[in-house]
Formats: structure tokens, sequence, C-alpha cells
């Protein structure tokens, strides 16, 4: 088991020579690179309380995985800060958090090779590792806390689930401070594989750095995917070597599966659904099992249907989604907004959603995004699905304004790809969904804000839809 990274000196031993990390022009091999976490981790160790927190604050993906590999080795803890953070945020989360030390900037800056250090001693597997934070899209950033035992149990069931092995080349094509980029690049790290990481994602710059590094397997989020493919259909790109693309974040349309494979004609696609918190979730191979469903429950996870009265559900009926692995978090290192419950070693962060006779699980929303209209309680996910099976719409996303009849008016916006009108999108919507749940309004954004991540930025559209019906 050890810990994140342990592995390393054995790539050295068998893969010394080969591509470990790379970054625009700059690349490690994995020689090279242990050479460079050992010396860090020694640094980190030598000016930083044992087990304490250390805040990374690198804007370039490159240097920030050596110093979070060095951290780990170093048996402290690496806590990811997000680039895009407006200052006052930042600056509210390192009060908070404390560091004992902070690393910017490259990793050579920070180390020498002097050849009386001391060799850190080897963290234990149930020790914190990583503070990671959510994305922030409906609030505050909340601080999660991870183990080393629990990524590395979720590490082998990547490579169970979806086949990875040491001669993948994983492409990571998005900020670090967002929990799923930073686990793929660690994980390919961790196995063997060599790891290519993006400092931004760009969709033709991305899909170029696929063909000239023949990547084989990538992490993104649906929206980067569909960025991908429809960069890549008016180009006339196609991407025959890549095996597999592994996609959570979102609900992956199954609408938008022949795009993408149109793109990667040999991928094998896969959904999975889990959590900063609870990390895999469900699976499922892309086009299978029932439209909408986000898989059965991966190896080693329960999942549970409970109702307000804690108990059970049974098949069909839907309830907050309890979860209960080996993969969970430790806890909240900042920000608990009593949304996230423990109880009898399962965990809820708030989802709901229901599972069918066959063990498939269907998510329905977020208690936090569930908006009361006339008395009725509607999901903001369920009115957002609808609009995005529209042809023309690539992106939705729905709020609740403060309404004097109704309490709350829903209101919409959404990204037109394609010849559209909102007459046409709501003629879409009285056919799909009853009066009480059809948006009040619907406004056109073409410059969709995106997080870091690569996740809709509910924050920024919400104060954009309400600077809209400002002025209607």
């Amino acid at each position: 088991m050890s810990f994140v990274g342990a592995p390393l000196s054995e790539h050295v031993r068998y893969r010394g020579d080969s591509l470990a990390l790379a970054c625009g022009g700059r690349r490690l091999r994995f020689a090279e690179l242990a050479r460079q976490v050992e010396a860090l981790a020694a640094t980190v160790a030598e000016n930083s309380p044992s087990h304490g927190r250390v805040l990374l604050g690198h804007d370039d993906p490159f240097d920030l995985v050596i110093a979070a590999l060095a951290t780990a080795r170093a048996g402290r803890v690496a806590v990811v800060a997000d680039p895009s953070w407006p200052d006052p945020v930042r600056a509210e989360i390192a009060a908070a958090i404390r560091p004992g030390l902070t690393l910017v900037g490259p990793a050579s800056a920070r180390v020498h090779d002097g050849g009386n250090r001391k060799v850190p001693s080897v963290p234990h597997p149930d020790d914190p590792f990583y503070i990671g934070f959510t994305s922030g899209s409906t609030g505050r950033p909340k601080g999660f806390r991870r183990s080393h035992r629990s990524w590395i149990e979720s590490f082998s069931l990547s490579e169970t689930v979806f086949g990875l092995a040491a001669g993948d080349r994983v492409l990571v094509p998005g900020g670090l401070g967002h929990s799923l980029h930073f686990y793929g690049a660690l994980q390919a790290l961790h196995m063997g594989a060599s790891v290519i990481v993006a400092r931004d994602f760009r969709a033709r710059v991305v899909l170029a750095r696929i063909g000239a590094d023949a990547v084989t397997a990538l992490y993104a989020t649906p929206t980067q995917v569909e960025l991908l493919a429809r960069a890549a259909e008016a180009d006339g790109t196609v991407l025959p070597d890549l095996r597999v693309v592994m996609v959570s974040g979102a609900k992956w349309r199954d609408t938008a599966l022949e795009r993408v494979r149109r793109l990667f004609p040999n991928a094998r696609l896969y959904e999975f659904y889990g959590t900063s918190e609870t990390s895999f979730v469900t699976a499922r191979e892309a086009g299978t099992g029932p439209e909408g469903s986000v898989g059965r429950a991966m190896p080693g996870v329960d999942l549970d249907i409970r109702g307000d009265d804690n108990q059970s559900m049974p098949a069909g009926d839907t309830g907050r989604v309890w979860v209960r692995s080996p993969l969970l978090f430790d806890g909240y290192e900042i920000g608990d907004d009593g949304e996230t419950i423990w109880r009898d070693g399962f965990v809820t962060v708030g989802d709901r959603g229901f599972v069918d006779a066959d063990g498939h699980l269907f998510l329905v929303g977020r208690v936090k995004r569930m908006l009361v209209t006339s008395g009725v309680n509607v999901f903001a996910e369920e009115i957002e699905a609808v609009l995005e099976s529209h042809p023309a719409v690539t992106a939705a996303a729905v709020f609740g304004l403060p309404d004097d009849l109704r309490g709350m008016r829903m209101v919409a916006a959404v990204r037109f790809v394609a010849a559209c009108d909102i007459d046409d999108l709501t003629r879409h919507c009285r056919a799909a969904l009853l009066p009480v749940r059809r948006p009040r309004a619907i406004h056109a954004v073409e410059d969709w804000p995106l997080t870091a991540g690569g996740k809709t930025d509910l924050r920024r559209l919400e104060t954009l839809v309400a600077a809209l019906e400002r002025e209607r």
C-alpha cells in the first residue's frame, strides 16, 4: 500500500528513460522526476512541521505535480490552490488553512543535491496527503481532506475498470486545481504511465497535443470532450490512437456520443460518477445500459437510497444517495456547510437519485440546487437535461430568482451551437415539461463561463442571468 507516489523508485528501475511528465515544451523522464521529487521532499521535510500543511501556489501544472509528489513523499499534506481564485478567496483560504510552508515556482529552484540531506520517513497509508477544494461553481470552495490509502485504492480501481496500464500516455486537459485532473495526473504517474498536462483548456491545442504525444488515455469533463469533438469536426480531425476516454464531472449526454466516436473511433468511452468526497461511485461504458443512468456501483462500493427518515427506499423511489467504500474522504478541512452527512459508515453529499431493479443509478439533482416554485420542488438539473436534449443546445443552466407570485421563478441560460431561436426552444420545453417546471425566461449566452476544471461556472452565470433579467 505505502503512499501516493511510492512506486516511482520502481519505475526508475524499469522505465527510468521513459517519459514521465510533459507540459508544453517541458519534459521529464522517470529518473529525472524521481530525483527532483526526492530532493524537494527533503527540503519540504526540513522546512515544515511533521504532518504539516504545505500550500502549493503554482500556476504551472508541471511544477505543481512535482511539488505534490514531493509533499506526499515528505509525509506532509499538499494544499492545492486553484490559480483561478480571486486574491480575496486565496487569502481567506490561506488564513483558514495556516500552512507551515508555501511552495511556488519551479521545483529546481527550491532544491539542491547535497549529499548529506536527511531522507524523510515513509508516510503511513492512513495519513492525509492532500487537501483539495470543490470547484466553487455554486459557492465558496470547501477544502476536503484525502488520505494516501483512499487514493491508492482509487488508483487500483482506475486500472481495473478502465483497463489502464503503465504503457499508456495519459492526457489531463485542464487546471490541476480541479480534483479530477489532479487525480488523473497522479494516478498515471503512480502506475508508471506517462502523463501530459495542459496549463489550461483550449480545444485545438489539446487536440494537437493528443496527436503529437501519441496519447492513449484521456481524463476529461463532458464539456471538454464535447468542445474537443466540435473543434475536431470543424477541422476534419480524427484521432485513432486514443484507446480510452474517462469522463466525469457532469452527466454525459448519449446524444453527444456519435460526434465523440467519430473523433476517437477506436476508443472505449467511460462515464463515471463520483465526487471529491467519495472518489468513484458508479461507472458505465458510454452507450450501454439505460439512457440517463450513470452506471452501476463500482467494485467495493455500496449504494443506498434513503428517505428523509434515513430508511432505505425500494428500487425506483427517489431519495438521497448514500455511499460506503474504502475510497471516502477523511472530512473537511474548511467550509463544511452541513450538507455532507456521515451515518453508519455511509456518507451523502446531498445528491438525490434512484436505483432501478438492475442496480443502475439515476441522478435527479443536488439538494442545494432544488428550487421551490409555486409550492413544487423542482431540481434545476432536470430542467437543464430537457434544454440540453434540444439538438441546437450544448449547455444549459437553470436558476431560481425571487418572484412575488410564485416565491421563485425559474430562468434559464443556454449556449447554442446551431441555428435556433428562443421561441423554438420554448416550444421544446412545452412538449416535455409540465407548466410549473418550464423556465419563465430563456437567455442565450455566447461566452459560456467555465471553471478551471471545465464545468459550467454557475456563480458567474447566475450573476449574468440576474443582470439580463433586470434589463428586461
